[in-house]
């Protein structure tokens, strides 16, 4: 009999435990959420700081259209944390999370649709994998600015006394520049449409693009921040017709982003040709 007692007593608790899980809450816009996080007292994030998330987003018919993992970033996507200007925002929900937190959340799709169904719901799954006070984040970025310049310095240094292109000019941004090959038109300068085919490598020797291989050319305007910095104020030491090398510091390339095959904080290698103007 006592241990029927103590059977009862146990299963009960994780019963109500099990059902409270399970429970969605409301937001006054509307949303419903399920938070799983192992400590409800962690401190949670307010707008204003910097967060590290990732997100995914279904449709209706859980198709996914959205998810921040493609562009490969294992701390998650950073972003200044700031309240929507629309009223119903799957974003508010982070305020509501922990650091290492995980939720579902539900938006009725006729919110997000002009022709949406009330019974039928948008899906997101959030992780929020950090976040900092703005003020704490500015600082530390600050710091690792200035220790990133004297890493990637010594980083091109490296580079160019190993590949015998010492000779390379510099310019006041911190590029590294070499003209392999004498081009026959004119400068190229900014407001010029222009294109190459390059070859990009990390100073390991690593390819993580390459035009030549694609058989499709670069094209883009000189000045107007379509492409990384670097190669928009570096091309403008060149000439049409030119082969170049161009080495870059990681502060005029992805600084401290993560893209695809080029991990955080690499110094950049392009190896060019400037097609010339038709």
């Amino acid at each position: 009999m006592k241990r029927l007692i103590f059977i009862i007593l146990f299963i009960i608790p994780l019963g109500v435990f099990s059902c409270n899980k399970k429970k969605w809450k409301h937001t006054e816009s509307g949303i419903r959420y399920r938070i799983y996080t192992s400590d409800t007292a962690k401190l949670k994030p307010v707008y204003g700081d910097h967060i590290w998330m990732h997100l995914r987003k279904f449709s209706p018919k859980q198709k996914e259209i959205f998810n921040t993992r493609v562009f490969d970033t294992k701390n998650g996507v950073e972003m200044d944390y700031k309240k929507s200007a629309k009223e119903t925002d799957v974003t508010e929900i982070f305020s509501l999370m922990g650091k290492g937190d995980s939720a579902i959340v539900k938006i009725p799709s006729n919110i997000l649709d002009s022709n949406g169904s009330v019974k039928k719901y948008y899906t997101f799954w959030l992780n929020l994998m950090d976040f900092k006070t703005k003020s704490v984040y500015e600082v530390e970025k600050n710091e690792h600015y200035v220790q990133q310049i004297t890493l990637d310095s010594l980083q091109i240094i490296d580079y160019l006394r190993n590949n015998n292109l010492l000779e390379a000019s510099g310019d006041e941004y911190g590029n590294r520049y070499f003209r392999k090959q004498q081009g026959t038109g004119n400068a190229v300068k900014a407001g010029d449409t222009i294109s190459i085919h390059y070859s990009g490598k990390l100073t390991n020797g690593r390819e993580f693009d390459n035009s030549y291989e694609r058989n499709q050319s670069l094209s883009f305007v000189v000045g107007k921040k379509q492409v990384i910095d670097g190669l928009d104020k570096g091309i403008q030491h060149f000439y049409y017709g030119d082969k170049g090398i161009l080495i870059i510091p990681s502060r005029l390339g992805y600084s401290d982003k993560e893209v695809g095959k080029i991990p955080a904080n690499s110094v950049l290698v392009f190896e060019f040709d400037i097609l010339n103007k038709n």
